[in-house]
């Protein structure tokens, strides 16, 4: 699925952007035809970076066989954590930076 430009309302495609400004830990980019910058919501990136976060915390835990009795607790919060990481990939509203 390909995020819209929240100001002309145009599809989105990756290969066709140029511009990308890295602020802290979100990313801005400039869409090509109506030079808007743009950017994933803030409270879903935070959550898109929680979800990745929990899957490589968990799938180290995991490798190393840290408290490998709870391997399974691990591997189900590490799978609940990339489906949110997909989801918001997939379906995030992106915003129009000020």
């Amino acid at each position: 699925m390909k995020p819209t430009c929240p100001s002309c309302q145009n599809k989105i495609n990756s290969t066709d952007i140029k511009n990308t400004i890295k602020k802290g830990m979100f990313f801005e980019v400039e869409y090509p035809y109506c030079q808007t910058w743009i950017r994933l919501n803030k409270t879903l990136e935070v959550l898109k970076k929680l979800g990745v976060s929990l899957l490589l915390i968990t799938s180290l835990l995991n490798i190393f066989s840290i408290k490998s009795e709870y391997s399974l607790v691990f591997s189900t919060v590490g799978f609940v954590g990339i489906i949110i990481a997909i989801i918001i990939t997939f379906f995030g509203k992106h915003e129009t930076v000020k």
